[in-house]
């Protein structure tokens, strides 16, 4: 009896599988998999090609054309399973110095600009910045991109990127994170620097004040409590939040980000700059 009464309650029961996966679609990546759960047929239908079609962003397939990493069997990878590596493994693009990948908690775009990508300041004076390749710096941690920056000596520090906002996803406030690492033997890292991200065809330049070097291993810690400190990373690189945006659906604009130390000038060295990555901020 229970199990006639348990049956009869089951919405599989009720519902054509076509409209099981037009709902499920119409969720979240979380959510889709939560209701692979509820039964064998949730299940089949959770991971079907369908829903998870609907979960990827809509350029997917034009973006894995363009890529310059990608290997061909991301081609005959299962939706599902082709999002689920997109979150995982992120692909080059265009020439190779901006990569891709899906925020797994939402399906929204992520990129990250590599430094070659960046503004630099004396970038190509090799007494300034040095360029290396992963081959040449084996201590460095793994990087995506065929080169990274190292910073050799400078007193004026001044580092920018830029973002089309009509490659992200829409409706979707971002956060931009400067993606970088200490080397050896560094000086001079330990003064507050300024960070801003704006629009631009804004004219504000309402900078932050951020500090390279994590506060434990700091001498001195500052005692400016709105100060922001980097963060360590799984991929053993740090990254610090440099400023956030909103990206409205329909407005093409174009987003800075900028780090800069030009009023100290004391002479800095040992800065490892990997990118500047944007990402989805508060989906998970």
């Amino acid at each position: 009896m229970k199990r006639k009464i348990s049956e009869i309650m089951d919405i599989t029961s009720e519902l054509p599988e076509e409209c099981i996966a037009d709902i499920i679609s119409k969720t979240s990546p979380p959510d889709a998999c939560r209701m692979s759960l509820v039964s064998q047929t949730f299940s089949s239908v959770a991971a079907s090609n369908f829903v998870w079609e609907a979960l990827l962003p809509p350029d997917h397939q034009q973006i894995i054309s363009e890529s310059v990493s990608s290997s061909p069997s991301l081609n005959i990878l299962s939706k599902k399973d082709l999002y689920f590596s997109l979150c995982d493994n992120p692909i080059l693009i265009g020439n190779g110095n901006r990569s891709f990948a899906i925020h797994k908690w939402s399906g929204k775009k992520t990129y990250m600009l590599g430094a070659r990508e960046l503004g630099v300041i004396w970038g190509d004076a090799s007494q300034y910045w040095k360029w290396y390749s992963l081959a040449e710096s084996p201590v460095l941690p793994k990087s995506r991109f065929s080169e990274v920056a190292h910073l050799v000596d400078v007193c004026w520090l001044y580092v920018w990127g830029r973002i089309e906002t009509k490659i992200l996803s829409p409706n979707t406030r971002y956060g931009a994170y400067l993606i970088y690492t200490i080397g050896d033997q560094s000086h001079g890292l330990d003064k507050p620097v300024k960070l801003l991200v704006r629009f631009l065809d804004e004219i504000r330049c309402d900078y932050i004040n951020a500090y390279l070097l994590s506060r434990t291993s700091m001498d001195d810690a500052p005692e400016d409590e709105d100060a922001r400190f980097p963060r360590d990373r799984e991929d053993m690189w740090m990254g610090i939040e440099m400023g956030e945006f909103f990206n409205h659906d329909q407005v093409e604009r174009v987003v800075e980000m900028h780090l800069r130390e030009t009023e100290v000038l004391n002479w800095k060295s040992g800065l490892v700059i990997h990118g500047i990555e944007v990402r989805p901020k508060d989906l998970r």
